[in-house]
């Protein structure tokens, strides 16, 4: 079992900004009683972060930066299928969003080679042109759009660690061209990574 736990005031600050909706009252979604029971099988999107939390838990490799940002993107995947009615409002059968939760965990999971739209498509059993509607309604970015962005969130924590150089983060992240990560990087985060990597040696 893995359980979520935090206060009534933290559930509504995260659930003011879930897929646009404006308001999504605790009370409310317990239907008036003391407790609401969902079951459910989890979408196939969550298997990667849940995966990595407790190997990492049981191993000791996560911070708690990392813990808290894995944990809240988990948390938001159950708010969506669970409590938000998500397949109502994105119009995506069930079916359909399992494959596209499964194309998200393959190229996250061969981020540093991940597959072309065509055969990702084959992967999960959807024509290019679904997969590419359904992912962006889903995760509101392109899937390469959205690659792109886990890329560079996995580029910054192995810098931050220090124990790779800028080559290494750049090929584990899919770069083979570290001046194209190297733009790519300061772009996101605004300051090349070479600099950063020295800023955390130096405080070693």
């Amino acid at each position: 079992m893995f359980s979520i736990g935090m206060s009534v005031g933290v559930f509504h600050h995260f659930m003011t900004s879930i897929g646009g909706v404006q308001k999504a009252d605790f009370n409310r979604l317990l239907g008036g009683k003391s407790y609401r029971l969902l079951q459910e099988k989890p979408p196939a999107s969550a298997s990667a972060s849940l995966h990595h939390i407790t190997a990492s838990l049981r191993d000791g490799t996560m911070n708690n930066i990392e813990l808290e940002y894995t944990v809240l993107e988990l948390l938001e995947l159950a708010l969506r299928t669970l409590l938000e009615g998500k397949e109502e409002r994105t119009g995506l059968s069930r079916e359909t969003q399992l494959r596209v939760g499964e194309a998200r965990r393959i190229i996250l999971e061969q981020m540093d080679n991940p597959p072309s739209l065509l055969q990702l498509s084959r992967m999960v059993g959807l024509n290019d042109y679904k997969l590419k509607v359904s992912f962006k309604e889903m995760y509101g970015n392109t899937i390469f759009g959205y690659l792109r962005e886990k890329r560079m969130e996995q580029a910054l924590k192995l810098l931050q660690a220090g124990k790779s150089n800028v080559i290494e983060v750049s090929c584990a992240v899919g770069y083979s061209n570290p001046s194209h990560f190297a733009e790519a990087f300061r772009k996101k985060f605004g300051v090349n990574p070479s600099a950063l990597l020295r800023e955390n040696s130096s405080r070693m």
